[in-house]
């Protein structure tokens, strides 16, 4: 039975991309405020739980299809990346130019270590550290979005946490994580590489 292209965790997955344009207008500049920062970073963290569940739908229906293979990684990184990048126009600094960088550059370097390898018939299995890496990169950009320093009562006494730098040290673990998984990547294509009886030049 061939499976529709537009199953319920495509669909599901779509409309993570589609609300992203909402996150990027809550945090412009002029626009955003301690509320509106705080909208984007719940509709960010609620993107982030339907990137988990749409998965898990996917695997319990058997509705994985060659689309949604394609969809949901892309969707993740556009929705990391961009808000990221969204993030470099407030003061601040929201969050350092070098870290971006860092995703930015090892988003292509993967991206690119994928298409050669399904150019070449190889299948590199992905590691944990990769989902380790978006978990903290999906907690992390949440803190940075909300941003500002917020008062949590426990009861019998209050604390002042600052979320950006909460949002901050989640996203510094995340990139370590994301370098780390990038190495490991790296060194499985070579290992499958020079297996499958190619060389690299």
């Amino acid at each position: 039975m061939e499976i529709p292209m537009w199953t319920i965790p495509n669909i599901m997955t779509m409309g993570r991309i589609c609300v992203l344009p909402l996150i990027i207008y809550l945090i412009w500049p002029g626009v955003e405020t301690r509320e509106t920062c705080f909208w984007a970073g719940i509709i960010y963290a609620v993107s982030g739980i339907l990137d988990i569940v749409d998965g898990a739908i996917a695997r319990l229906t058997n509705s994985v299809t060659t689309f949604g293979k394609f969809l949901d990684p892309l969707a993740d990184k556009i929705f990391h990346l961009v808000t990221l990048v969204a993030l470099l126009q407030l003061p601040g600094p929201r969050i350092p130019v070098w870290v971006v960088s860092v995703f930015i550059v090892r988003e292509l370097a993967v991206t690119g270590l994928r298409a050669i390898a399904a150019s070449e018939g190889m299948v590199i299995a992905a590691g944990d550290s990769g989902k380790v890496k978006t978990t903290f990169g999906t907690i992390g950009t949440v803190g940075l979005l909300m941003h500002y320093t917020y008062i949590i009562d426990w009861g019998p006494f209050s604390t002042a946490v600052s979320l950006h730098r909460v949002g901050l040290a989640f996203t510094y673990i995340s990139v370590l994580y994301s370098i780390g998984s990038a190495i490991n990547y790296a060194r499985s294509f070579i290992r499958v590489h020079n297996a499958s009886g190619h060389t690299l030049s």
